[in-house]
């Protein structure tokens, strides 16, 4: 029989990484593992507009040759899209503590930086996990083709056993 005395899931959140926790939890519970959820960090992106080079002091400001006052931004400008764009760090930490709330299971949930399936390999070596899960979702051919996934990523470069749950 299959023996894992430590698992690590790779969760962002999404209803494919749900799936994949339930399942982790579940061969957690028979196999009596120690499970690990590892989330991988996306750092906040913030949109701010780049600064207008400043003419020197005393200059007029010149637009095609002639004078022209300096452009204001307004607010009306940014209407509908804002400044700060959240990580989802603090949403997928909760989501998993929901589904470990649920099915009555304890699990260290980590927090990770850098490329998905690196950082949760690099986890998993750290920790000494035995199996690494992840979900999938399905892709059109042409995106994964082009951008791959993480689940595909994982289990390529994974030197332990990669459990894919669809």
């Amino acid at each position: 029989m299959f023996k894992a005395d430590r698992i690590i899931v790779a969760f962002d959140g999404k209803e494919e990484s749900k799936k994949a926790l339930r399942k982790a939890i579940d061969l957690s519970k028979r196999l009596g593992s120690q499970l690990t959820v590892a989330h991988v960090h996306e750092p906040r992106q913030v949109r701010t507009e780049a600064a207008a080079e400043r003419p020197a002091a005393g200059a007029p400001y010149l637009y095609s040759g002639f004078p022209a006052a300096p452009r204001i931004p307004r607010d009306s400008d940014l209407a509908g899209e804002p400044m700060i764009y959240e990580d989802s760090a603090e949403e997928a930490i909760a989501a998993a503590k929901i589904i470990l709330s649920e099915n009555q299971y304890d699990a260290e949930i980590e927090v990770l930086e850098g490329d998905t399936a690196n950082a949760v390999l690099q986890h998993a070596e750290n920790i000494g996990a035995d199996l690494v899960i992840t979900g999938t979702r399905d892709q059109n051919r042409l995106k994964k083709l082009l951008f791959g996934s993480v689940s595909d990523k994982i289990s390529t470069k994974s030197e332990i056993p990669v459990l894919i749950v669809k």
